[in-house]
């Protein structure tokens, strides 16, 4: 079970209804990070056949190399591991993982393994051992070699060497003050990519090993080259790019002078941009085997058993606090449309991406996930029987330890918690309100990372 806290959420339910509405929403959430589980998800993708790989109908003859080596990093790496490492024909003689969790058991007596206990959402000394360490084996591989690079959500910032000798403290300066700023995941990866020794490519042309990346995307549209900040995919973004978004956020003249630096030198063409030739990329192949879109689709099939369901969107972006809103205001909309041609007694509206909120300081505990769900809550307010479950698949919503969080009429049901809701948002401290009222969804780390998750729940009166 990933809901850890099942007994404080029952406790949220009022009547008869919301006995039975509550715990359906428990076992949709179970059901959705159990989908995305990447041991299913690559179960469902990758085949062998003695010493033949399959990976998406794709046929990769193992026979053809005399060693083999994995490298993983990200939130879902120690997953992603085990499975390969369980399933793989053949002896790995270098295993590479890192990862924001201590060590799993299954790991620790492995020859020839390494372990880095990285940082996140910014990059700690680990994270920089982590790259120097890859990048000084990579190097010293050949063309006999084939290496598995398993990359999932959270890789930018554990797996790290900041280039151009800029310090690890001023990138993490760069990288806070992009965090805070409201910039999009494109966008901050785009800087990053500029920034780093792994990034945009440059890993992969490290090294003249094979090279099987699978991916777990944890960006909408599922690019490579975004994911983890695209350590094995070319990249075309440039250092005008890097200009363009650190000017739209008003960061100039916040920038480290080594960062302020780099980027005048970029911009006068010393610097070169990130490596886009798609030839030189000859040596790698790329597989995304998990995204949202598919979790999605797999989540509606399992809910289209019993009551109807549709997907609003898998792409959802913007300000998590206005969205929240308009997803509320939507499901209005719906419940009045629906609730008199309806068939079912319940009806589910589900909704995938990533939001962003802009930070000020002081700021308090909470989300992407927790702030979308108290905006949509006081538009609901106790006026319809309306319930959403807003989570991260990867357990972790912004700076709190909540996943995201359950509202419902419940949640808003009298003018104090109106009252501590608005200031709430307006502090973007959501986490300090539910964990006050209760609603906080509770999985600790979940093994996967394929973006976030809405389950909105409307009831029907069609039972007397």
């Amino acid at each position: 079970m990933f809901i850890k806290n099942r007994s404080s959420l029952l406790s949220l339910s009022r009547n008869e209804i919301e006995h039975k509405i509550v715990p359906l929403l428990f076992d949709l959430i179970e059901e959705s990070l159990d989908i995305a589980q990447p041991c299913n998800l690559m179960s469902e993708y990758i085949l062998f056949n003695n010493l033949e790989m399959i990976i998406k109908e794709e046929k990769i003859d193992l026979s053809e190399f005399n060693k083999y080596h994995m490298l993983a990093f990200g939130k879902a790496s120690q997953t992603m591991s085990k499975w390969l490492l369980d399933n793989f024909p053949l002896y790995f003689s270098r295993i590479i993982l890192v990862s924001p969790n201590e060590c799993d058991d299954h790991f620790e007596s492995l020859p020839d393994f390494s372990f880095f206990k990285a940082g996140h959402p910014t990059p700690n000394n680990e994270s920089l051992e982590a790259a120097e360490y890859t990048l000084n084996f990579l190097r010293n591989l050949s063309s006999d070699d084939l290496c598995f690079v398993l990359i999932s959500g959270g890789g930018s910032s554990l797996f790290e060497s900041p280039s151009f000798d800029v310090s690890l403290e001023d990138y993490q300066t760069l990288i806070g003050l992009l965090l805070f700023s409201g910039a999009s995941i494109h966008e901050i990866n785009t800087i990053r990519k500029h920034f780093s020794k792994v990034k945009g490519g440059k890993l992969a042309l490290q090294t003249k090993a094979r090279i099987i990346a699978l991916i777990m995307s944890d960006v909408i549209g599922n690019d490579p080259s975004i994911i983890a900040s695209g350590p094995t995919a070319p990249d075309v973004s440039t250092w005008n790019d890097c200009k363009d978004i650190l000017t739209k956020y008003n960061l100039q003249t916040q920038l480290p002078k080594s960062i302020t630096f780099n980027i005048e030198n970029g911009l006068s063409n010393n610097i070169e941009d990130t490596p886009a030739d798609h030839s030189l990329f000859s040596h790698v192949s790329n597989f995304i085997i998990g995204d949202n879109s598919l979790l999605l689709s797999k989540l509606k099939d399992k809910i289209s058993n019993n009551y109807c369901v549709k997907i609003l969107t898998h792409s959802l972006t913007g300000e998590s606090s206005e969205r929240g809103k308009e997803l509320a205001i939507t499901s209005i909309k719906h419940f009045t449309d629906e609730k008199s041609s309806s068939k079912s007694h319940y009806y589910f509206l589900l909704f995938s991406g990533e939001t962003t909120v802009t930070l000020k300081t002081p700021a308090g505990l909470g989300g992407r996930n927790q702030e979308l769900a108290l905006s949509f809550a006081l538009e609901i307010m106790n006026n319809y029987p309306i319930y959403l479950a807003s989570f991260g698949t990867d357990g972790i919503d912004g700076t709190s330890l909540a996943a995201g969080a359950l509202i419902g009429p419940f949640t808003i049901s009298d003018d104090v918690k109106k009252q501590k809701a608005n200031v709430a948002l307006s502090t973007h401290d959501s986490n300090s309100f539910f964990k006050e009222y209760g609603g906080e969804i509770i999985t600790n780390h979940t093994g996967t990372n394929l973006l976030d998750i809405g389950i909105i729940c409307m009831k029907f009166d069609k039972e007397k």
